[in-house]
């Protein structure tokens, strides 16, 4: 299959890629300048807020798979990057949409990257694809851009949103920014630590991609994270085990809200969510207990 990867030169699109040539289809990331010209990987250019609806790099396409998105933790929540997160997503989703429209060959499925922050902060509440989503901004996100991807089912594409956990991985990403204080013994939970912590290794993640992409049965929404969920006071503990150094030096939530302002819920919030789902659809994990996946992840 011909599948193009719009925000695909990013840390999971460039690992998905990888997976997708070795298992013989043919993956094109499209960003807004060519990217990996070193590398085996196809690449295109196009920019998903020019005027213009710019349909090529869609052509003949038999999937596509949108990463796109400025990153949701990457500071406080200032008016622009709230702009920067909302459009990066909702906006590129809405021209995709547009071009499956015009074009005369159209993908046969469309996934489209969510996560869990879609369910808001929930507590101790099992969350399964059909849980109702939160009212926060990252909450809105995730459910505005879900509410223009399902547009595409009406063209007779089948669409799948995939609402991804924190991804640990050996290339960096969540984890290689936590690295630093726990080397240092400087490491603890965040707040109280009994908000849940739903993560998933790069590997079972970019796995989940190419079986939605393969497994024709399924469509809506999945929850990419490991069935193995921990509590960040559990997850702390074991990275803190995995490292040989202490995790004794908690962060109070109320220092995380005063740095931080509104994007610490994406600390302090709590996601109980299930890999229902794709475990029912029959997808085997390779990692389902975060000692495991955090001692492949360290391994040199």
């Amino acid at each position: 299959m011909k599948v193009i990867i719009p925000g695909g030169s990013g840390l999971i699109g460039s690992s998905l890629a990888r997976l997708l040539i070795s298992k013989g289809h043919v993956p094109v990331i499209v960003s807004r300048s060519k990217v990996n010209k070193n590398s085996n990987i196809k690449t295109a250019e196009w920019n998903p807020h020019s005027e213009e609806l710019d349909s090529k790099p869609f052509e003949d396409a038999d999937a596509v798979i949108n990463l796109s998105g400025y990153p949701i933790a990457a500071g406080r929540w200032t008016k622009k990057r709230r702009k920067l997160i909302y459009d990066s997503r909702i906006i590129t989703t809405k021209k995709l949409v547009s071009i499956f429209e015009q074009l005369d060959k159209k993908p046969q499925i469309f996934i489209a990257g969510s996560a869990v922050g879609y369910y808001g902060d929930r507590g101790d509440e099992v969350l399964d694809e059909k849980s109702s989503p939160g009212n926060d901004f990252a909450a809105r996100v995730c459910n505005d851009l879900e509410q223009e991807a399902v547009k595409a089912e009406k063209l007779g594409i089948r669409t799948v949103r995939i609402r991804t956990g924190v991804v640990l991985s050996k290339s960096g990403g969540a984890l290689a920014k936590m690295l630093l204080p726990f080397k240092m013994g400087l490491g603890g939970r965040l707040g109280s630590g009994s908000q849940y912590f739903p993560w998933i290794h790069e590997t079972d993640l970019v796995k989940i991609f190419l079986y939605c992409l393969e497994n024709t049965k399924i469509g809506g929404a999945v929850n990419g994270v490991s069935p193995g969920i921990v509590t960040n006071k559990e997850f702390t503990r074991e990275l803190g085990k995995a490292l040989k150094r202490p995790a004794v030096f908690p962060v109070p939530a109320a220092g995380l809200k005063l740095i931080l302002g509104e994007m610490s819920s994406v600390l302090l919030g709590s996601q109980r969510a299930e890999a229902k789902k794709i475990i029912e659809a029959g997808f085997k994990f390779e990692f389902e207990n975060i000692e495991d996946a955090l001692l492949d992840c360290l391994r040199k």
